[in-house]
């Protein structure tokens, strides 16, 4: 009897490891599954967020206005005499960082706008089609000298308040 006793303890101790093994490898294998089920999901929702995609929180910003003060003045070849031409500018952008570079940089963007509406005709600047094409011209000279002094365009769009010719 007392061996029958032995051999019951024995077959509790096997079947107490075999279970404590079983509830390991059904943790292991969920962890797994887990494991590879969260690896499946990161590759079909694509990953990290694309580099267009950090822009946008940018773009989500409310816009940022400067005016770029004092007006600019220039003059222009006119027929029969030379004229003049003063613009007020603002601009827009929605990162304030780009803004102290405007400031930082803004002799810079007067002198490349200025010698821009000197070398314009009265002829050209008379026409909405030749301000627009000015505009576009001037947003391009403020933007390049943003590059080239700090590495970002930042301004993304620019506004006349006003436009006199005489």
């Amino acid at each position: 009897m007392a061996e029958a006793k032995q051999d019951l303890d024995l077959g509790r101790q096997e079947t107490s490891g075999g279970t404590l093994k079983l509830v390991v490898i059904i943790m292991v294998t969920v962890l797994v599954m887990m494991g590879a089920a969260g690896g499946a999901w990161y590759l079909l929702a694509g990953g990290e967020p694309a580099a267009e995609d950090k822009p946008a929180a940018v773009a989500k910003l409310p816009h940022i206005y400067r005016a770029l003060e004092p007006a600019l003045l220039g003059n222009i070849d006119g027929p029969g005499r030379v004229r003049f031409v003063q613009v007020e500018v603002v601009m827009a952008t929605r990162d304030p960082k780009v803004l102290v570079a405007v400031d930082e940089h803004t002799p810079v963007i007067r002198n490349d706008l200025i010698m821009l509406l000197s070398g314009k005709t009265y002829e050209q600047l008379n026409t909405a089609e030749g301000k627009e094409r000015t505009r576009r011209e001037m947003l391009d000279a403020i933007r390049s000298v943003l590059e080239d002094r700090t590495g970002n365009p930042g301004i993304e769009s620019i506004y006349f308040t006003s436009f006199v010719m005489q």
